[in-house]
Formats: structure tokens, sequence, C-alpha cells
């Protein structure tokens, strides 16, 4: 008898209990070739009512690159090819999905990671890091405006990070207080 719903998954170590190669990516992959394999998934993807799903995802916000290794990881895990072979396929189902869906008129994101806000932040937390230990190590008179206005820098960057971090606190019904 097993419970129904999220507890019935296998607990840890369970496949450690079982006959070795008993998954499909334990087997040998049934596809080898790196062109057989992107075949695979063009055609697959290629398939009007699979890039309708996929383009209304895409509308929606859904970058491509989780929807290709969602795609790809379900295929390792039915051992239809290898992780590594997947890999190497990846960049041309992207490069077809975001064709496809510019082709629908479709400005689909490439992925969740903002190159302009990460270099941002890199800067602000150099700064505050030299500022910091500028302010720290110089014996500064503080009646200088600069010194002032490089300290009130500072402790409005700290009370900023502390507000943030107060906002990100769980909160609800499990949250612990």
């Amino acid at each position: 008898m097993s419970i129904a719903g999220p507890f019935d998954r296998p607990i840890p170590g369970q496949s450690l209990t079982t006959e070795p190669r008993n998954n499909p990516w334990e087997q040998p992959a049934e596809m080898s070739d790196v062109n057989d394999i992107a075949k695979f998934y063009i055609e697959k993807l290629a398939n009007p009512d699979v890039l309708d799903d996929l383009a209304a995802m895409a509308q929606a916000g859904v970058p491509i690159t989780p929807i290709v290794e969602g795609t790809y990881l379900q295929g390792v895990m039915r051992g239809l090819h290898t992780l590594d072979a997947a890999l190497v396929v990846a960049p041309v189902m992207h490069m077809f999905l975001k064709m496809s869906f510019k082709e629908m008129g479709i400005d689909a994101k490439d992925s969740t990671d903002d190159p302009q806000a990460r270099a941002s932040q890199a800067e602000m937390n150099r700064f505050m890091m030299l500022a910091t230990k500028y302010l720290e190590d110089e014996d500064l008179d503080m009646g200088d405006p600069g010194a002032e206005l490089l300290s009130d820098i500072v402790e409005d960057q700290g009370a900023e990070e502390e507000m943030t971090s107060e906002e990100e606190k769980p909160m609800g019904l499990m949250a612990k207080g």
C-alpha cells in the first residue's frame, strides 16, 4: 500500500536497494549520433501543436533556455541520449525556437539572466567595498564635505540592503517568527 500524492516518491538511498541498470538513464542511450539527436528534436519542436504551445509560453514571458533544458533533460531521463550529447544539441534547439518565435512575431527572451543588471550590481559592490575601506582606513576629518557625502552614500546603501533583506524574509503560515 502506498500513499498517493507528494509522498509517492522514492526515498533517499532507494536506488541502492534495487537492481542495477533498472532505470532508462542507466542503459546505453538509444541515440548516440549528435545529428540524429538534433534531427529528432527539430522534428519534435516543429510539430505545429508543440510549437504553438511553446509560443504561448514565450509570449507569457518564459525564456527559451528553460524550455530547451527541460526538453533535453526529459530525453536524458528517458534514455534517448546522454547528457553530453544533449548539451551539444541544445544551441541548435535554442536557435530553432528563437527563429520560429521570431517568424511568429514573438520577441522571446533567451534567459532570465540580465547581464546589464549583473554588471551594475558588481560595479556597486566594488564601489561600496572601496568606499567602506577608504572610510575605515583613513583618518578623515568628518567636517570634509567629500568624506561626509561618501559616508552618507555608504550608510544609505546599507539601509537599502537591510530593507531589501527584510522584504525577502519568508512570510505566511510556515514562516518561523
